[in-house]
């Protein structure tokens, strides 16, 4: 089990981007130096009844700022309190936690080309790994699927070699599922890297392995402690339990067994 030190830091934006997705930035330089794509911080909400903080993802980071961004949905009790809270307040958080994406991959090669694809909430942690493969001079896919009402185009867009977006309900881009059109495509890409909704993972993990290309994927799970104590989080790499939120929570996909007939270990 990790021992981190909790952090004390400041809101200086809380923001509805939608009806039901915030998006807030607080400064923590200590927080900002060390974070790393795919990883988390557990934010604790300062209300007795709501003890157990939240997982959030890390959305974007400003080192010279010393600021962190989280775009979260708010989806009870714990993230409705979390969007209440005012620029100025004091937050009090625990990370950077788990292990994020290699940027490198398995073998510690630069990579040529990647495809980052990414659905739901599971869309605003791919921003702050395309911000670093782009200054790492990397070509970067970016395929985005939401339900409706797109989030976040605008910072994705100059960071995408090409951007795709889907909507299941065809208010904006391509109609459907954000596999179809990546099935669609014919570039090669050195790897995937991946972050949504299980059954996307599941789904796409089976197609790259297929397509034979390495795939890591970010897992969502509910966190008790994100420390590894609780092992409340666990899952099934190589025939062994290990947690998500400290083992991972991004894992190669060939490694993890994700309940799918044919796939995994």
């Amino acid at each position: 089990m990790k021992t981190m030190q909790l952090e004390h830091a400041q809101i200086l934006s809380n923001n509805a981007i939608n009806a039901d997705v915030f998006s807030m930035t607080i400064t923590s330089p200590s927080v900002a130096s060390k974070a790393k794509p795919g990883q988390f911080v557990m934010l604790f909400l300062g209300r007795g009844e709501l003890l157990l903080p939240r997982p959030i993802s890390f959305c974007d980071v400003n080192i010279s700022r010393g600021t962190v961004t989280f775009v979260y949905r708010v989806v009870g009790a714990g993230t409705k309190v979390l969007s209440e809270m005012l620029p100025w307040q004091n937050i009090s958080l625990i990370g950077p936690l788990g292990n994020g994406y290699l940027v490198k991959g398995r073998n510690n090669v630069r990579f040529s080309r990647v495809a980052l694809i990414g659905g739901g909430i599971g869309i605003p942690p791919l921003h702050f790994l395309a911000k670093m493969l782009a200054t790492r001079g990397t070509y970067v896919d970016i395929y985005l699927g939401y339900t409706k009402s797109p989030i976040m185009i605008d910072r994705f867009r100059p960071l995408a070699d090409r951007l795709f977006i889907t909507t299941e309900d065809g208010s904006f881009g391509h109609r459907g599922n954000v596999l179809e059109v990546f099935e669609a495509q014919t570039r090669a890409y050195d790897e995937i890297l991946s972050c949504g909704p299980s059954p996307m993972l599941k789904a796409l993990a089976v197609m790259a392995e297929k397509m034979g290309i390495p795939c890591q994927l970010s897992l969502e799970e509910h966190m008790a402690c994100g420390l590894g104590a609780c092992m409340g989080c666990a899952v099934n790499v190589n025939g062994q339990y290990v947690r998500i939120c400290s083992e991972g929570p991004v894992f190669y996909s060939d490694d993890i067994y994700l309940g799918v007939h044919g796939h995994g270990k």
